[in-house]
């Protein structure tokens, strides 16, 4: 399942086979239920940080993600997901091997608390340890 909208989605939609279901915008909860029921998510974007990858870890969710940005800071290879290295569908269908190869080393337990890393709780705490300090 792809979820959301963008500028390629007409033309992904012409390359996709039949087994891609192209799902449109989803309402934040309807989100949380997909992230619940994926094996992992897959996010071939890169960006400044990637608030995705951090809502599919604190369902205890897997990122197959591409190793650029934000998302080397908030995903840990092995850990929490698996890095592709070139924005190319081999290099993706490596890493989606990878994890189906590995997938049984992936921790929900362990996902969940590296998002919290990045939760409103913790950033506070940051925020509150660099005031008090200055």
């Amino acid at each position: 399942n792809i979820i959301g909208t963008g500028n390629d989605l007409e033309h992904l939609k012409r390359k996709a086979g039949k087994n891609i279901k192209f799902l449109g915008w989803t309402s934040e909860s309807g989100l949380d239920e997909y992230y619940k029921k994926c094996k992992a998510l897959i996010f071939p974007g890169e960006e400044d940080f990637g608030i995705a990858p951090v809502e599919a870890m604190a369902c205890g969710k897997p990122v197959i993600a591409y190793g650029k940005g934000g998302l080397l800071e908030s995903v840990v290879e092995g850990e929490t997901g698996v890095f592709f290295d070139k924005p190319n569908s081999e290099s993706l269908a490596k890493a989606v091997q990878k994890y189906l190869d590995n997938s049984q080393i992936f921790n929900p337990g362990v996902i969940r608390k590296r998002a919290e890393m990045f939760g409103r709780e913790e950033f506070e705490e940051r925020i509150r340890r660099i005031v008090e300090q200055s």
